[in-house]
């Protein structure tokens, strides 16, 4: 390690004073990392199909082995023991469990035999699992029989595989999360030509009543007595005005935080869309029932971010589309002076201060509600073992990002949980195998073997000096 570097992070990590009782962890997802693609009965996701369209995915990658962790989770858990991360977020495939996907179907007994093996052996190790129900692994059935997210009948099978997990996994699990950026599920859903203006909207609406459903069966049949607790995931991206003395700009920032991140949260904690999406988009926005505003409303017991780049925006958008970009009505880019990763994410640590300042002011001043940061992370090229092993600018990211937060925290903001994206190497969606965000390296043409790197070294220390 370079001296200038860990003279820097060893300051920023000694500045970062973090309270008792603060977590620290990291995160995966199944589909990301378990492989095992058609095994014991898993049925296609969409995202199965996806990545065999030719060019869809930047290296060709697939679905089908990614990690191998389906058959390697034992050596991942006893990993991060031997590291000593005591949290870890994960996911469950709707489609192994459920390989029908839909409300009625017969659940799949070796898929949960499989899950509380894994469960079991998290606990044994000493390790809280969270786990996610939906991290972008939409079952394909959905899209077959019927019209995916959009369709009526969504939240009624997501509740009846919610309610399947509860009930298998609910002794071993204390932490649950319903979707997994659902601002990417809707706003950047495929559409035609004359949908692109409402589709993304009745998307969204059908995954805040799912997300609502699976919160409400939780809280009505295993919450008492399991004594867990419940949220949602939501990705959240910096907008700055690229003229602090624009109002246009100004509005323009603000409006792209609410048509994302408010998109969400507004509804769980006040019943309602925000009012920039409202008076914008008017009738072209699902309205919600009385009975579904009361039981969106409060639907969540902590607030889970994502949180990976930041940018500068003004207003105005100059392409002649109708659709979600034309409605937030803005044109976003990044500084010239700032840092871009290897897949095209604007290094902006104070971007996660900003970000948290304003949910904090928007919406849970005088609130108890924890808020957890359950993805950050650096994605790099690391073309071979040696840029693995010697990943500084991963620990500076880290370290820098942490400083932020707890500047955050200083300030009143109630921030208890941090998990690094992700553990490991792994599936990045359209980037495949180029995004490398791990703690571990994995060498997919050497038996999956699993290489810590630097980094992880770094973060097991940091854990280790914050008990």
């Amino acid at each position: 390690m370079k001296l200038s570097i860990l003279i820097s992070l060893v300051v920023v990590c000694a500045e970062a004073k973090f309270p008792p009782g603060f977590s620290f962890g990291a995160a995966t997802s199944a589909l990301q990392i378990e492989g095992a693609w058609l095994v014991n009965n898993r049925s296609l996701t969409v995202w199965d199909n996806l990545a065999r369209v030719k060019g869809y995915v930047r290296d060709g990658a697939t679905t089908e082995h990614t990690c191998n962790s389906y058959y390697m989770y034992d050596q991942d858990i006893s990993m991060m023991k031997e590291y000593g991360i005591k949290h870890y977020r994960l996911s469950v495939q709707w489609t192994r469990i459920l390989p029908l996907a839909r409300d009625g179907t017969e659940p799949n007994k070796e898929a949960i035999k499989y899950y509380r093996a894994v469960l079991k052996t998290l606990r044994e190790a000493g390790i809280e699992p969270y786990v996610n129900l939906y991290h972008n692994d939409m079952p394909a059935a959905l899209f077959v029989e019927e019209d995916g997210r959009m369709d009526d009948e969504f939240p009624k099978h997501f509740a009846y595989y919610a309610d399947i997990c509860f009930k298998e996994f609910g002794d071993l699990v204390k932490w649950w999360f319903t979707f997994d950026e659902p601002w990417c599920q809707s706003a950047q859903t495929y559409c035609g030509p004359d949908e692109c203006n409402t589709k993304p909207y009745k998307v969204g609406y059908q995954m805040i009543l799912a997300h609502a459903e699976a919160v409400d069966v939780y809280r009505k049949k295993y919450q008492k007595e399991q004594k867990g607790q419940i949220g949602i995931n939501l990705n959240i991206e910096m907008f700055w005005p690229l003229n602090p003395n624009s109002e246009a700009d100004k509005k323009a920032a603000r409006r792209n935080l609410m048509f994302q991140i408010g998109w969400y949260w507004n509804p769980i904690m006040t019943g309602e869309y925000p009012d920039e999406m409202t008076e914008i988009l008017k009738e072209r926005l699902p309205k919600f029932s009385e009975e579904q505003k009361e039981k969106v409303k409060g639907s969540a017991d902590f607030l889970a971010l994502n949180h990976y780049f930041s940018w500068v925006t003004e207003h105005g958008y100059n392409k002649s589309e109708n659709d979600y970009d034309a409605d937030v009505n803005s044109t976003n880019s990044y500084k010239k002076e700032w840092k871009v990763n290897n897949i095209g994410f604007s290094i902006v640590p104070e971007g996660i201060y900003e970000s948290l300042m304003f949910v904090h002011n928007t919406w849970m001043k005088g609130s108890t509600m924890p808020i957890f940061i359950t993805e950050n992370g650096l994605s790099r090229a690391e073309l071979n073992i040696a840029d693995s092993l010697t990943d500084t600018e991963r620990i500076d990211f880290i370290a820098s990002y942490l400083s932020w937060i707890e500047k955050a925290i200083s300030e009143g903001v109630n921030v208890t949980k941090y998990f690094v994206w992700s553990l490991m190497d792994n599936f990045e969606w359209g980037k495949g195998f180029t995004g490398n965000f791990g703690l571990i390296r994995i060498q997919y043409k050497d038996n999956y073997k699993r290489i810590p790197k630097s980094s992880l070294r770094w973060y097991s220390q940091l854990i280790k000096d914050s008990e």
